[in-house]
């Protein structure tokens, strides 16, 4: 008889048909295999339970790792923000100090339109010059018959005039300039009837 069909015939007979020795081993098999059977639950359970925590912590590390790449995305971003608003800051102070010259350059202009060689070579200078700003970024406020804005303009007078609009800018005295979008320096204008 095989020993499966001998536990089989033990368990649902007991004793009966087999000598003592054998039914004390089989007793002994038996207990042994609802023993391994009890601790092969333990066991499972035991694994469910280490599997539900690692994956808990896995759900951490992951919701950790999406944080650390979104603030490192954001120092990324602001880091290039920032160095595209010093670059613009030192861009518009190495300017600012270039426009007074165009400015003595432009009065000489004025001061020399006889027509001679020096005015035509002064003439060449400016023209140059302002093209060597509009290369890089840089250009004249148009402020003349404009309504007043505050945030280009300077106004140093005013004064009542009935050739002019309400608000408007009726004299220029010196030029505005912006670098892109950015004002680097507001035009002093005389403003007519505010």
């Amino acid at each position: 008889m095989s020993e499966k069909k001998k536990k089989d015939t033990f368990k649902e007979n007991g004793s009966q048909n087999l000598d003592e020795t054998e039914s004390l081993k089989l007793e002994d098999e038996i207990e042994e295999e609802a023993f391994d059977e009890e601790e092969l639950e333990k066991t499972i359970d035991d694994y469910v339970l280490e599997i539900q925590k690692l994956e808990s912590e896995l759900k951490i590390l992951k919701d950790k790792d999406l944080r650390l790449k979104a603030e490192f995305d954001n120092f990324r971003k602001r880091t290039i923000k920032e160095k595209q608003e010093i670059y613009s800051s030192a861009k518009a102070d190495c300017i600012t100090p270039l426009l007074a010259v165009l400015d003595s350059l432009e009065r000489a202009l004025e001061a020399s339109e006889d027509g001679s060689k020096l005015s035509q070579g002064v003439k060449l200078i400016v023209n140059q010059f302002s093209d060597a700003l509009k290369k890089i970024g840089v250009l004249e406020i148009q402020s003349l018959g404009k309504e007043f804005d505050p945030n280009c303009h300077n106004a140093i007078n005013v004064i009542e005039d009935e050739g002019y609009a309400h608000n408007t800018v009726c004299q220029v005295l010196q030029k505005g300039y912006m670098l892109n979008d950015t004002v680097i320096r507001h035009a002093m204008v005389v403003v007519a009837n505010p």
